[in-house]
């Protein structure tokens, strides 16, 4: 019998894209798949459509749990479903993402192949949500070659996507024994995958089987004034610094490598807002 595989997707007013990601998870080729979806105080229509696609998605034999809660963002979204979670491996995407009808077992199956590995990530296509034009493949050349990504991961210089990961749920709850993630402004990926990533190698899959979208109103594509993007460089470094404690690795050299990234990113938003005052002083 296949491992059962869990799914969750944290949403807060998603509609118009919550039909087209249900009608991704309906699609799924995989079984036994538990999708977990939790409502973060949506005050559109998302929690309806919901419960109006609960009945079809059990019909064809995936286990639905659903879940309301006060908005508190992403990472609070996880937080409420990692402690239903019973499968064996662990997935997450977002709500208004594309999977295509085997992204779950196509990973599934990877983890199976290769026991030795904690985490799988496959390919993807990176969109403008606005205007549909493909950015970018999820994966660049040196990606795919790279197979210990917390390095890349810790400095952002790999991607990550939610939905094109998978991991193994004992060694994430190995990290996170009291299944909760550090809550933080800036997402619920870097928490989930650092662990896992300080743990093993990460297989590869060259399918696309992932499509992110990129939102004007999203919050990674917003444009922030200096005061915002400087208090986001400091939420981020005390992310990552909140997560080191659950990853296996060298703690004093990456608190180090994090106050040396955050000082280099700082200073360097200084020197871009510097400039640019200059350059409207001379026009």
């Amino acid at each position: 019998m296949n491992p059962l595989v869990s799914l969750i997707t944290p949403f807060y007013d998603a509609m118009p894209y919550f039909r087209t990601y249900l009608a991704c998870v309906l699609l799924q080729t995989w079984r036994p798949l538990e999708f977990i979806a939790v409502d973060d105080g949506s005050s559109d229509n998302s929690w309806e459509c919901l419960m109006e696609s609960m009945p079809e998605l059990e019909k064809v034999g995936i286990s639905v749990q659903a879940l309301h809660i006060d908005h508190g963002g992403q990472a609070a979204a996880v937080n409420a479903a990692l402690p239903l979670v019973s499968g064996e491996y662990i997935t997450w995407c977002d709500a208004d993402d594309w999977m295509s009808p085997d992204c779950v077992s196509k990973k599934a199956e990877h983890l199976i192949r290769f026991p030795e590995q904690e985490l799988v990530r496959s390919d993807g296509l990176v969109y403008d949500g606005d205007s549909g034009r493909l950015l970018a493949f999820s994966a660049r050349r040196e990606d795919r070659r790279t197979q210990n990504i917390f390095d890349g991961l810790f400095f952002g210089t790999t991607y990550c996507y939610a939905g094109c990961y998978m991991g193994r749920a004992s060694s994430l709850f190995q990290a996170y024994p009291d299944r909760q993630i550090p809550i933080s402004p800036e997402g619920q990926n870097l928490q989930l995958l650092l662990p896992l990533a300080s743990r093993s190698e990460c297989g590869f899959i060259p399918d696309v089987l992932h499509r992110y979208y990129r939102r004007s109103r999203g919050h990674s594509s917003k444009k922030l004034n200096f005061r915002s993007a400087y208090s986001r460089l400091s939420n981020f470094s005390a992310l990552r610094r909140a997560i080191i404690p659950h990853c296996l690795c060298d703690a004093e050299y990456y608190i180090e490598e994090d106050r040396k990234l955050t000082a280099d990113a700082q200073r360097a938003l200084c020197n871009t807002v510097a400039a640019q005052v200059r350059k409207k002083m001379r026009t």
